[in-house]
């Protein structure tokens, strides 16, 4: 029998339209190198995720209208940083600061100057303000990047949160030039990365659902929640939900396979959680061309602070036909107390930016 928990979130998610969800790659997308500027009348302004999407009408030194489709962080991060959802609408006149995009006029943007003089900070690595000394900013705690240890009773059945500055679990789905051959790739892996397309052929430009190993990297929240004797693991990012089958039998033999595979848990320690997932049919590792198949076996650790204030994640796969030893990627979460899993509600416009 589902959990009151289990029973109410996906009755929450029947109701919602049948929309796949994801987020893109901004590195694909955008300059990380380079800051411009543009000024002109807000169009559009589409507050959803995986990108908010802001377009504006920009007036050139040559007297022509042109079009700039903006976009910039999740809605799941404006809330968990405190930064009120419409703060600019149709008919603003605003000055955007941001990467530009590779292509088209576009950008990523960092900071945002509103009608009112108020200047409204985007980036996660940069809070200086460009413009003005009234600033809407990232929350001070979320700065810090220090969880909260007031809670230690909770153990692992909290809400965890990705730090700002903390990279992603594969690095190269974060860093346009990463060297992949740093991996310990087979032949056949090295020949499927020389063919994959970043644009052609990137998993999660249209809101696709990702699968493991690739959604473990998602930066948005996710809680555990003890159900009857699994664990259920809940990521914001497309509404995922895993279910950890604890039981002392459970075994992966006739099960179904899917995207997110067949995980089976057991507590090393009271700190300290082991899961072992199989059967995992979203056939890459990453989203920057590294392929899994179906024989892999992903084996994750997740390690509790005696405080509770943060998590530590490992996850080492073997899959013969990927990689010649068996690899191993680390990060970590931590506490905020406020924080919540929200609803994700992918919106295909919102890839456009």
């Amino acid at each position: 029998m589902l959990s009151i928990f289990t029973r109410g979130l996906f009755l929450a998610l029947t109701l919602v339209p049948a929309i796949v969800f994801a987020h893109h790659n901004v590195t694909n997308l955008y300059d990380s190198n380079r800051t411009i500027e543009v000024e002109g009348i807000v169009t559009e302004a589409i507050w959803r995720n995986p990108h908010i999407q802001i377009s504006i009408q920009v007036t050139d030194q040559d007297g022509k209208q042109e079009l700039w489709n903006n976009a910039s962080e999740a809605m799941s991060n404006l809330r968990r940083w405190k930064i009120e959802a419409g703060f600019i609408k149709a008919g603003d006149k605003v000055r955007l600061a941001g990467r530009p995009a590779h292509q088209g006029n576009g950008m990523y943007i960092s900071h945002v100057l509103t009608p009112s003089g108020v200047e409204v900070i985007l980036d996660r690595r940069n809070f200086e303000p460009r413009w003005s000394e009234t600033t809407v900013t990232i929350a001070e705690y979320i700065k810090e990047e220090i969880g909260d240890p007031n809670s230690p009773e909770l153990g692992i059945f909290r809400v965890w949160s990705h730090p700002d500055s903390l990279g992603l679990l594969f690095p190269e789905d974060g860093v346009a030039d990463f060297d992949l051959s740093q991996y310990p790739l087979t032949e056949s892996t090295k020949a499927a990365i020389a063919a994959f397309d970043k644009t052609r052929d990137n998993p999660i430009g249209s809101c696709q659902a990702k699968g493991m190993p690739t959604i473990m990297e998602a930066p948005y929240p996710h809680q555990f929640v003890q159900d009857g004797e699994n664990i259920l693991w809940h990521q914001e990012e497309q509404d995922t939900i895993r279910t950890i089958h604890m039981a002392p039998d459970a075994t992966a033999e006739g099960k179904p396979t899917n995207k997110l595979g067949y995980s089976i848990g057991h507590w090393e320690d009271e700190y300290t959680l082991v899961v072992t997932t199989v059967n995992a049919t979203w056939g890459r590792y990453n989203t920057m061309g590294i392929p899994l198949t179906e024989e892999a076996v992903m084996v994750e650790r997740f390690m509790l602070a005696e405080d509770g204030s943060r998590l530590d994640y490992a996850i080492s796969v073997t899959d013969p036909e990927t990689f010649t030893a068996p690899h191993t990627a680390t990060t970590y979460w931590l506490f905020y107390p406020d924080a919540e899993v929200g609803r994700y509600e992918c919106l295909l416009d919102a890839e456009n930016g």
